[in-house]
């Protein structure tokens, strides 16, 4: 009776995996445990096999998580990166990658340390040093524009905030 409940919970398990996408159904492997279970004799043995075939079935599950993680938070920055000029949200990059707002954003969070926000605002500085130095007849007016800021005003304080220079500053230090 332990032999057949031990089989049962296990293929209730993979089953549920399959379910969600992670496990590929394989009915050659099940056919192994049956093989398997009948040689198991003494209690400490069967709880080692299946604590062996749950292990293994639940370190699928995270893994595949964690890769499927890892492409939702590459595309999103690839969104972002492509994007960034735009008047992006947290929305639209969650839309982008098919998740909800709130889950997107504490996914971010955890796999790369910063909130979307600040990861914007990190893109968007970045490429405004770069034109600030490389365009020096652009106005920081229209660079401000360039990397999704409508405010003058707001995106001097924003850079000011994360280079602790304002734009003119920058631009005219580094020539």
């Amino acid at each position: 009776d332990l032999h057949a409940k031990i089989y049962e919970v296990l293929i209730y398990a993979e089953d549920k995996a399959y379910d969600l996408g992670i496990e590929s159904y394989n009915f050659i492997n099940r056919g192994d445990y049956l093989k398997e279970l009948i040689k198991i004799e003494s209690i400490e043995e069967l709880k080692q096999w299946y604590l062996e075939k749950m292990t293994n079935i639940c370190t699928t599950i995270v893994t595949q998580k964690k890769t499927e993680t890892n492409i939702i938070i590459l595309k999103a920055k690839n969104y972002i990166s492509q994007n960034y000029g735009k008047d992006i949200s947290l929305d639209d990059v969650s839309h982008e990658v098919d998740i909800s707002p709130y889950y997107f954003s504490k996914l971010f969070k955890e796999e790369t340390g910063e909130n979307f926000i600040d990861y914007l605002t990190k893109v968007r500085i970045e490429e405004a040093k770069k034109l600030l130095l490389n365009n020096k007849e652009t106005s920081i007016k229209s660079i401000c524009m360039d990397v999704g800021y409508s405010d003058p005003n707001y995106f001097s304080r924003i850079f000011k905030k994360c280079t602790g220079q304002t734009p003119t500053q920058y631009r005219e230090r580094k020539m």
